[in-house]
């Protein structure tokens, strides 16, 4: 079996954590594309159930945003997949209004944070975004073996972590499997 190699720090990440010390940060891009694990790479002392990590699809996280408990000591909260909740941006808005000057807060999400980037100004000035992208080559380093690596397993961390071609070969399924479902309505 094969040794993991652990995956390098993402290229945006001096850019997000010096952007936080000023704005709220948005992190967008394709599913799996590593959003999830690079912001709670940024939570100190991270490890699951971290009361700074907040998602959305999780009802207990959902009830903790609504009611604004989410720990005070914390310097830094993530509010993940929240652009799922009608009325979303007023919620954000209101939070950062109420505690930017406490707290630093990253919001991750799909192509609709992307949508609303375009489309709506009501929070223009309290965010930056970023879009994330598969790892690159000169994220990973330029030399034969990481080339060959990407080539073969694409830059997507999981199939490029897993480095085996049964595993990619499902990956590439589920992904099909999801846009054909999302092309067709069901």
């Amino acid at each position: 079996m094969k040794t993991k190699k652990p995956l390098p720090p993402r290229l945006y990440l001096p850019s997000i954590i010096k952007d936080l010390s000023k704005k709220m940060v948005f992190l967008g891009g394709p599913r799996q594309v590593g959003k999830t694990t690079l912001s709670q790479s940024l939570i100190k002392a991270y490890k699951d159930g971290h009361p700074a990590y907040l998602n959305w699809d999780n009802e207990i996280s959902r009830r903790t945003i609504l009611k604004s408990e989410w720990p005070k000591n914390q310097e830094l909260i993530v509010f993940d997949e929240i652009h799922k909740r009608k009325g979303w941006q007023t919620l954000v808005k209101g939070i950062w209004d109420t505690w930017k000057n406490t707290q630093k807060f990253l919001i991750t999400g799909s192509a609709r944070l992307d949508v609303f980037r375009k489309g709506g100004d009501s929070m223009m000035g309290r965010y930056h975004y970023y879009r994330i992208h598969p790892f690159t080559l000169p994220e990973l380093g330029i030399n034969k073996k990481n080339l060959s690596l990407v080539f073969q397993f694409g830059g997507f961390p999981e199939p490029l972590i897993e480095q085996d071609p049964i595993e990619l070969r499902r990956w590439h399924l589920q992904r099909v499997s999801k846009l054909v479902q999302w092309i067709c309505g069901t």
